[in-house]
């Protein structure tokens, strides 16, 4: 499936006359969250420039990396916005990162009456899903190397932009482990 659209579609979304005057443009910087775990998350974010990771914060303190998001992304928290609960991750910008927050009920309102902006966030939803099966597969069934190499092979550009800490956290493996494997391939 080919790389997602998010130029068109955050144009198609920042123009569209449904959200006039309902966005808010945001300026993070590095360091700043857009949503934290175990906080209501009632908005999508388009982000037009930045970095920002996904994660899970266990009982015990323990960081797990869901998922970056790179440069132009839609983010938020499906069962958070859905389901009107705490979000069970947070999203966190890793660079000083741009966007544009609206709030989740609008999006939603304005996607079904809009038949070609409905189309466009079912591609995304297409894309996403794909990427997620993916994901699951190499935390589920690859060994740590054979995922760190499909992870420098697919992200090459975002391995530079990350911690060794954070490529280790996505992975599932520590940092020690990581630096093994490093010195393994090398």
């Amino acid at each position: 499936m080919d790389k997602f659209d998010f130029e068109r579609f955050l144009e198609r979304v920042i123009n569209h006359s449904g959200f006039e005057q309902n966005g808010a443009e945001l300026s993070l910087k590095k360091g700043e969250h857009l949503f934290s775990q175990g906080e209501v998350c009632t908005e999508v974010f388009c982000m037009s420039s930045g970095l920002v990771k996904f994660y899970f914060n266990t009982l015990e303190g323990k960081e797990w990396i869901k998922s970056f998001v790179v440069d132009k992304g839609v983010l938020g928290s499906r069962s958070s916005q859905l389901l009107k609960v705490p979000s069970p991750f947070s999203a966190l910008c890793l660079e000083d990162t741009q966007v544009i927050r609206f709030p989740y009920d609008l999006f939603e309102a304005v996607c079904f009456e809009d038949l070609e902006l409905a189309r466009a966030v079912f591609h995304f939803t297409q894309w996403l899903g794909v990427k997620k099966e993916l994901r699951e597969y190499q935390l589920l069934c690859l060994s740590a190397e054979e995922a760190y190499q499909a992870f420098v092979s697919s992200n090459p550009a975002l391995v530079t932009r990350l911690t060794q800490v954070d490529i280790a956290r996505y992975l599932g493996i520590t940092p020690i482990a990581l630096s093994r494997i490093k010195k393994r391939l090398a």
